[in-house]
């Protein structure tokens, strides 16, 4: 796995040899049926959608918003406020609008989505609004996929269903998805994180039962980060799930070490590619799935 980059990058094999054994620890969580895709925007990115940042700099120009102020917040981050200046403005319902006209179309299924959906048949999560992960999933059988999102996000899975949980909503009723700073705030908790609440419920049940594997996630300091370190803090320093997320590696090993200490501190163990190389992720999906069928096992089976 991009043994000449990282060796060429960061001076020697040592990131290279972090590299095989953080692969072989997930490949054994997913021979055992625990592992659970997170899947965030990067993924649609592929499928032909915006990233949401690009997205929100469209809605702001749609909005009236200067520019230089819109890219000053989603520079810092403040992502959430950018939604809740536009409905300020009274432009909510362009907003909505908008939002349909952009994630409602079909999206392009990769070679990346394809592998998931051939890697992982029982539960994924995703925070995107689009229905790439769908299409991916819609193999023709009537009925095969059970969707939870916002409405019923406290229901059991269906084993007999490929489970597709949408935590912040679906494009198909764009007015209930979670968007701005006061939906965020319903829904996980005004000024302190609650718990309790059905989603970080839910993101706390898999963190805890579920080997969590982020593919086209940021993992910034957002509200879903938030809820891991809580949960983390909570378990304190005993055996947990490990977690993992494919990563993008950065410039320098400065970098990278500083990266790599900040995951692992949400309890998320990252596998590096090249950085920008985001085609490295199906590449290494499809090593997960000739790994399996080398050791006698069929991927996509459910969880025990």
């Amino acid at each position: 796995m991009c043994a000449d980059y990282i060796k060429e990058h960061f001076t020697d094999d040592h990131w290279f040899q972090r590299n095989e054994e953080r692969f072989e620890q997930l490949e054994k969580c997913i021979i055992e049926r625990n592992v659970v895709p997170f899947v965030g925007a990067g993924i649609s990115v592929e499928g032909g959608f915006p990233t949401w940042k690009e997205h929100l700099k469209q809605q702001g120009r749609t909005s009236g918003l200067g520019a230089t102020h819109i890219d000053s917040l989603l520079n810092s981050g403040q992502y959430e406020e950018v939604i809740e200046e536009i409905e300020k403005k009274g432009y909510r319902d362009a907003f909505i609008q908008e939002i349909k006209d952009v994630f409602s179309k079909t999206g392009k299924l990769t070679e990346t989505i394809l592998r998931l959906a051939e890697l992982f048949t029982d539960t994924i999560i995703t925070t995107n609004y689009d229905h790439l992960i769908e299409q991916a999933y819609d193999t023709g059988v009537e009925n095969n996929i059970q969707l939870i999102d916002i409405a019923n996000i406290s229901d059991l899975p269906d084993q007999n269903k490929t489970t597709v949980v949408k935590l912040h909503g679906d494009i198909r009723i764009p007015a209930q998805c979670i968007l701005g700073k006061n939906q965020y705030d319903d829904a996980y908790g005004k000024g302190t994180l609650d718990l309790t609440k059905p989603i970080p419920k839910l993101l706390s049940f898999h963190y805890r039962t579920s080997n969590l594997l982020f593919i086209g996630c940021s993992l910034n300091h957002d509200r879903t980060m938030q809820v891991f370190q809580a949960i983390k803090k909570e378990i304190g320093d005993v055996d947990r799930p490990p977690h993992f997320s494919l990563e993008s590696a950065p410039d320098t090993e400065e970098e990278l070490s500083k990266r790599n200490a900040y995951l692992l501190s949400f309890g998320i163990t990252p596998i590096w590619f090249p950085k920008g190389s985001y085609d490295y992720i199906e590449q290494i999906l499809r090593l997960a799935i000739n790994e399996l069928r080398y050791r006698g096992y069929e991927p996509g089976g459910k969880r025990k």
